[in-house]
């Protein structure tokens, strides 16, 4: 009875092995909100630029002074940049500043982009984009959403008082 229990074991050792764990195949950018006064002006373009100051963890440029842009896409960016300064206490100013990219598990291409306001912006088909995730970075996106819709929730609650 205990050998069959182990080799049991061994089995699933095995395939895990074989496999491998899975690996989030995604990147985190931290923007700076407070640097530009007015995010409205680029409401109608293709995309907002935005000081990045963080990319999955690695400080890109100091908070202070002249900082480099990096161009998000609308409508997404815009409604965080029109969002952010109400979401901020709710979120905290890093979450509501962060902007996750979601990379396709085969070619490392990016196809979607997670907003603190939960707009995903997806590149090509909306139906088959979660298809292209890996398991861990669908899980990862799933939790990010439920992260994201709690602190709207709490938001709205609040606004609704």
């Amino acid at each position: 009875m205990m050998n069959k229990f182990k080799t049991g074991q061994q089995t699933v050792n095995n395939k895990q092995r074989e496999f491998g764990p899975t690996k989030k195949r995604k990147n985190t950018y931290v923007v700076n909100m407070d640097v530009m006064a007015n995010f409205s002006m680029f409401e109608m373009c293709l995309a907002t630029p935005m000081a990045v100051v963080e990319i999955n963890g690695v400080v890109q440029q100091k908070n202070d002074g002249w900082m480099k842009t990096t161009s998000f896409p609308n409508p997404g960016a815009s409604e965080m940049a029109l969002s952010y300064h109400e979401l901020a206490p709710f979120m905290g100013k890093k979450l509501a500043g962060t902007i996750v990219e979601y990379l396709d598990r085969e070619t490392g291409e990016p196809i979607a982009m997670l907003f603190p306001t939960n707009r995903i912006m997806v590149r090509g088909s909306d139906e088959d984009f979660e298809k292209r995730l890996n398991h861990a970075t669908r899980r990862d996106l799933k939790r990010q959403c439920e992260i994201r819709n709690a602190f709207i929730e709490k938001y709205l609650a609040q606004k609704q008082k």
